[in-house]
């Protein structure tokens, strides 16, 4: 155990070290999406979930319609790091922890002329997540419904500079604003006569405000954000089990001294396939994507190509 612990400092270390390099491009990217689609924790267990997730952006959608144009990249990586402890047989607690390092490219049109490059890398916001069981899943009651009500804490820096100049909010680690979380958990299981489960969640976020630029000088706000996903998985007899969600997100545009910010907000329908691998009673390792089936959104905006993600599940 101790080592793992090791291994977990050492990964929030490497992506902790803020650092910023070259010029900062113009082009709008999606936030940060961190979910916690966990269920309730029983009483007196741990559990602990370690997820990297690689966010490849080079698609231009105004609207509905994908654009042809091709200068425009973005590559974000996340570390999330979630820790759920039981309090009681109904009532837990989760702190997820994130850290994230964004890179946007503009590539030149003349050739020969170089394009421009932003980095930023450090320690992202986190939230901690109260979670209430209604209906508890047994043997012979395989239902389960949970709901849950937290804030999301401004733990990143939102405030890295290149040439003294203010770096555009969607690229800071950070939001620099509180937020409060609902979330809401359901399951449904039918063995032994069927191998094939149902589940899905609801989370719902509420922005709160980050004076960029100083007290007095305007708040910038993130739109407020819903999300919902649902799925099945496949349970077989071997080491691998198969799931399939269809995830749906949303968001209201962002706000600037209580003015519309252009190119923000939309919708977002995504299709999630899943891999499990059951490696003992204590240990599970899943791998998923993540594929745009339909976006909707509001100007132009840079937004996903497809996402990939490994996640390791441990229990005490």
């Amino acid at each position: 155990m101790k080592n793992k612990v090791l291994i977990l400092i050492t990964l929030f270390m490497i992506f902790g070290r803020e650092s910023v390099e070259a010029q900062a491009c113009c082009s709008s990217g999606t936030p940060l999406l961190s979910t916690m689609e966990l269920p309730g924790t029983p009483a007196g267990q741990w559990q602990l979930v370690l997820t990297y997730d690689y966010n490849y952006l080079d698609d231009v959608v105004a609207g509905s319609r994908r654009l042809t144009e091709s200068q425009r990249r973005r590559i974000s990586q996340s570390i999330l790091l979630e820790i759920s402890y039981g309090i009681t047989d109904r009532l837990s607690v989760s702190t997820m922890l994130t850290a994230i390092q964004q890179e946007r490219r503009v590539r030149s049109a003349l050739d020969g002329i170089p394009g421009e490059r932003v980095r930023t890398r450090g320690v992202g916001d986190g939230i901690v997540l109260l979670k209430y069981t209604l209906h508890p899943q047994t043997i012979v009651d395989q239902r389960e419904l949970s709901i849950g009500i937290g804030p999301k804490m401004p733990l990143g820096n939102s405030q890295l500079r290149n040439n003294d100049i203010l770096l555009p909010a969607d690229l800071q680690p950070g939001t620099g604003a509180w937020d409060i979380i609902l979330w809401v958990y359901g399951f449904k299981g039918f063995v032994p006569r069927s191998p094939i489960s149902i589940f899905g969640s609801l989370t719902y976020r509420h922005t709160g405000s980050n004076d960029r630029f100083g007290v007095g000088n305007g708040g910038y706000a993130f739109g407020n954000e819903f999300q919902t996903s649902f799925g099945a998985g496949y349970r077989t007899d071997t080491l691998f089990d198969a799931s399939l969600l269809i995830r749906y997100r949303t968001t209201a545009k962002d706000k600037f001294e209580g003015n519309s910010v252009p190119n923000t907000g939309g919708h977002w329908l995504y299709a999630v396939p899943g891999i499990n691998l059951k490696i003992s009673d204590t240990l599970q390792m899943r791998i998923d994507g993540q594929l745009p089936l339909y976006r909707n959104l509001d100007g132009s905006q840079l937004t996903t190509t497809f996402t990939s993600s490994i996640s390791i599940f441990y229990t005490l």
